[in-house]
């Protein structure tokens, strides 16, 4: 029953966002049991205002209790006989069509199961909206029961977000659009600073090796990889950071000139710290937790990199 509903729905609602945004087309339709979606395609902006409006219509028509209808036509006949139809003439090899109607409002030609009155679907519910690529958009819906108890989730959601924001309900997506703004802000002045913090790694000469072995703090974990990996673009290069917040972030490579695979030496420092990474040979990086004897552990760890770098020449 269901799958008749959300069917049903899917007809109803795609209509409605067709009346509402004119220029849309359909690419597919999914009806599962755990998710239902539409696939569909504008290339203007999908607004939650417009998809607001198609949603009341949608829910409109449903609770109108219109009748569902089932009609067959050959289809040489189709486009005559219904005008406002939604086919693809070209996809259809047989010569009778099946087209359902929802009493009045929209004609679709199609193969499945649906209910015969619209108020048998109850309610609609859009759940999810995802841009999938340019142009592209999956809307994620559910009907009936499930679309009562998802507007309910959703409802504490937003009721919730609003107490942490300390925002009354018609300031809330100002107010999350400004504090995105300000932490667009501090990103790009934490990733200014962090670089000017790169610069004070320094390198130690070791047998012969660049060995840079730094512990880092305050710095922006991108800047930092970017950092590292131009400074294994040196000669003769080995390198052991540590950046350290609420946790602890590794990296470790060397130039191509040396052959030795940082992995292992990854996984020797992180096993210290019940943390786990990967990468290649030559660069690798993971993350671990901040320990108490985190110095300690660094000190004895500055000194097995010193002997595996005097063991490189």
């Amino acid at each position: 029953m269901k799958d008749k509903r959300a069917h049903t729905g899917e007809h109803i609602f795609f209509r409605s966002l067709s009346k509402v945004v004119p220029e849309i087309s359909l690419d597919k339709i999914s009806i599962k049991e755990e998710k239902n979606a539409l696939y569909v395609r504008h290339e203007g902006e999908l607004s939650w205002e417009k998809l607001l409006e198609a949603e009341k219509l949608t829910n409109r028509i449903i609770f109108e209790d219109r009748k569902v209808i089932a009609h067959k036509t050959m289809k040489e006949e189709v486009i005559k006989k219904f005008p406002e139809i939604r086919i693809k003439l070209d996809r259809i090899e047989e010569k009778e069509v099946r087209i359902i109607e929802v009493e009045g409002y929209d004609f679709a030609a199609c193969s499945g199961e649906h209910v015969s009155s619209t108020k048998e679907i109850d309610f609609f519910l859009l759940t999810k909206v995802n841009r999938t690529e340019k142009g592209s958009y999956r809307l994620e819906f559910e009907v009936a029961e499930n679309a009562k108890e998802e507007a309910l989730t959703l409802s504490k959601i937003a009721l919730a977000s609003m107490e942490i924001l300390q925002s009354a309900p018609e300031n809330v997506e100002r107010t999350i659009s400004n504090l995105l703004k300000e932490n667009e802000k501090h990103r790009k002045t934490l990733a200014e600073l962090s670089e000017k913090g790169c610069e004070s790694i320094t390198p130690t000469k070791v047998s012969g090796i660049n060995l840079y072995f730094d512990v880092l703090k305050g710095i922006d974990k991108k800047v930092l990889i970017k950092k590292a990996g131009e400074l294994i673009e040196e000669k003769k290069t080995l390198l052991v950071l540590f950046l350290v917040d609420e946790g602890v972030f590794v990296i470790c490579g060397r130039s191509n000139d040396i052959d030795y695979d940082c992995r292992a030496l990854l996984n020797n420092i992180l096993s210290r710290f019940d943390g786990r990474g990967g990468g290649r040979e030559n660069f690798a990086q993971g993350g671990a937790n901040l320990k108490p004897d985190f110095e300690d552990k660094v000190r004895e760890i500055e000194e097995e990199v010193k002997n595996i770098a005097s063991s490189l020449d």
